[in-house]
């Protein structure tokens, strides 16, 4: 069995928001991940949605993740939500998967901050395992240094030697602003790949999963560095600044808007290749590249279902083993820092096991 049917990608949706992809066969049933969260800028959502009737709510027939709105909470920490409010939304609502309420350390935080963070964010683990032995509660590895991760995997493993699955914390703030503890020496993507591999050492029955590195540039390189599954929200953000996804490549704007230098890559005829290779519901109406274009040019619908489509599918243009996507991440595939990250993960494998 190809390793390709091991991994998924699950899609980033709204509590209070029907998902557009409901309508389409080829969409509804993919993985998809929401967030009790929401219920923290609309209280309303915890009785109106955080029950029984959520998948039914958001049109969905495939596997469920909910996450306990634990970043919400990090940038809302006034909000009246906690434990308590996290589990009565797990005794009610039907899902695959859900994510403990984890604490994020802030980058200001101080490291008694930080290790005060974790621990807590571990003791949430431990009373929602302990109240729901039947429901798959996943805890997140959070950390901002070495020493920090490792402790916090060896709390989880004091709990549960072999939980189903174990998320990896906070790696969308250090791809975003790049910013590190001045001691770890390296770049943000080593520290991501550090991560990975201390989780897969510790935890190597479980699932793991790298919440927000579901993008068409970051997953490859986190399942070459040994994840099983990402999300991503950005299916819908991007098509909302006009921009679409192609597999292994950055976001491609579909037109300029005046006469401004664009931000990113703009799409053009030599994405053609990719792009006329694509078979979501929106590309399939049309035989050549103006065709396509002209629909992701027409509506946010358009490009959403597009994107959505290639995030969930990304791995049908990947090499067809791990040791392949892995060489083509060190070879420079999916950018110089990655590729640095491999071969950094691949010399200390090789001088552990010496």
């Amino acid at each position: 069995m190809s390793f390709l049917s091991e991994i998924n990608v699950w899609l980033g949706q709204s509590v209070d928001t029907s998902s557009i992809c409901s309508g389409y066969e080829e969409l509804n049933s993919l993985p998809f991940l929401t967030s009790l969260g929401c219920a923290i800028r609309r209280p309303s959502l915890r009785k109106t949605h955080l029950n029984a009737d959520l998948r039914t709510k958001l049109g969905l027939n495939g596997p469920l993740m909910v996450d306990s709105g634990g970043f919400a909470l990090s940038i809302n920490p006034s909000a009246s939500w906690s434990l308590r409010h996290v589990s009565e939304a797990i005794q009610e609502i039907r899902a695959d998967i859900f994510v403990t309420l984890d604490i994020p350390p802030h980058r200001t935080d101080t490291s008694r901050d930080r290790m005060r963070k974790i621990r807590k964010s571990v003791s949430n683990y431990e009373l929602l395992s302990e109240r729901f032995p039947e429901k798959v509660i996943m805890p997140v590895v959070h950390g901002r240094t070495r020493s920090e991760v490792e402790f916090c995997l060896e709390l989880i493993a004091s709990i549960s030697s072999r939980p189903s699955w174990v998320g990896i914390g906070g790696v969308v703030p250090l791809l975003q602003r790049r910013r590190l503890l001045a001691d770890w020496g390296g770049s943000p993507e080593s520290f991501i790949a550090m991560c990975l591999r201390a989780t897969r050492q510790r935890f190597q029955c479980s699932k793991v999963h790298v919440f927000g590195a579901g993008g068409t540039r970051t997953f490859p390189a986190m399942v070459a560095l040994g994840a099983d599954s990402a999300d991503s929200i950005g299916w819908r953000h991007a098509a909302g600044f006009g921009s679409v996804f192609l597999p292994l490549k950055s976001q491609r704007i579909v037109a300029p808007r005046g006469s401004g230098r664009a931000v990113r890559k703009v799409l053009d005829s030599t994405d053609k290749a990719d792009l006329m290779r694509c078979e979501c519901p929106i590309c399939s109406r049309s035989t050549n590249l103006r065709g396509r274009i002209g629909l992701f040019k027409k509506s946010f619908h358009n490009r959403s279902i597009h994107n959505a489509w290639v995030i969930a599918n990304q791995f049908l243009n990947w090499p067809r083993s791990r040791a392949e996507l892995s060489l083509l991440v060190t070879e420079g595939g999916l950018g110089p820092q990655w590729a640095l990250a491999m071969k950094e993960r691949a010399y200390k494998k090789h001088v552990a096991t010496r």
